[in-house]
């Protein structure tokens, strides 16, 4: 087990950080909250990240991990001994956290026909900007199809849970149930109308008391300035070589963007250190003399040169 202080950069009413939350909850471990703002701009994490302004951002040290992919890989490798995030493989995990990914769309709908009315002119021109795709205007509140699909996926849940056991994967909670339990959270805080889909599911809701009494952690919350402190006290560690057959090996050294393909949260701009077919490395200087490295997912998110960003700019 690392003695590196693990601090989540997060705000606590995004499913995505939920999600984290939980992971740490699964593992038991003691980790701090830096709370970062809602919209653009974010200075810190941005700092910190090269660019990128999502949540979660992981932090242990100079090691800075975006998406949850990551944050799963890096708990499960600084605390092997404790019980697997990642336990099945990286396929396996991997279409589940893609699943996870698809069942937020309806529920992101749902939130965005809900609430925009309420939301300041900030807050909604920051939502529109995140999620370029979204015809917000064209979005029902109740929409029958889009309950539907929740009804769906919550009807293989409750098929796969009869079949598997307490918990997706059988008697040991793990990334297949964080990644369905962030969705389900996030209709019990702030979806109402669809809350009685999920709750005539009985499986469904036992599971997702299961889930809840495993907890966060123990939670310390901080400000920024015990990030930085962690970061000017640490030494990176190792990251992975690049194979001799990637495709962008001839990259590695220059200056590149990464960007998630899904929504907007950011370039982050930095160095390429590695890339295979798990992780980009990239290093970034959050603090002058101070240098971060930041592992963004190889799948989902897109890496350009920085030169030819300017180029097709122009």
């Amino acid at each position: 087990m690392t003695t590196t202080p693990i601090i989540l950069h997060q705000y606590d009413i995004s499913p995505f950080s939920q999600k984290a939350q939980k992971m740490l909850g699964l593992k038991d471990l003691s980790w701090i909250s830096v709370e970062m703002p809602m919209i653009a701009p974010k200075p810190h994490v941005e700092a910190l990240t090269g660019g990128y302004r999502g949540t979660p951002v992981l932090q242990m040290g100079a090691d800075v991990f975006v998406d949850n992919w990551m944050v799963a890989r890096a708990l499960d490798h600084a605390a092997p001994d404790l019980p697997a995030i990642n336990a099945r493989g990286p396929l396996s995990d991997g279409a589940l956290y893609a699943w996870g990914e698809r069942l937020f769309t309806p529920l992101l709908h749902s939130a965005l026909a809900a609430y925009q009315s309420q939301w300041d002119a900030d807050f909604l021109a920051d939502r529109k900007r995140v999620f370029p795709d979204v015809e917000f205007d064209k979005l029902i509140a109740g929409d029958s199809d889009r309950c539907s699909q929740v009804r769906a996926y919550f009807g293989a849940v409750e098929a796969e849970l009869a079949l598997r056991g307490n918990y997706l994967g059988g008697e040991q909670a793990d990334s297949w149930d964080i990644h369905v339990w962030g969705m389900v959270w996030m209709i019990h805080s702030a979806l109402p109308d669809l809350l009685p889909i999920v709750e005539r599911y009985s499986g469904v809701t036992a599971w997702y008391e299961r889930l809840l009494s495993l907890g966060t952690g123990q939670r310390t919350d901080a400000d920024i300035e015990v990030a930085w402190e962690a970061l000017k006290a640490a030494e990176p560690r190792a990251y992975p070589s690049t194979p001799q057959d990637e495709p962008l090996k001839e990259w590695v050294g220059q200056s590149v963007q990464v960007s998630a393909g899904s929504a907007d949260r950011g370039r982050a701009n930095g160095r390429l250190l590695a890339v295979d077919h798990e992780q980009v490395v990239l290093a970034v200087t959050p603090l002058a003399g101070f240098e971060a490295q930041v592992w963004f997912p190889r799948f989902g998110y897109n890496i350009t040169r920085e030169g030819a960003v300017k180029e097709s700019s122009q």
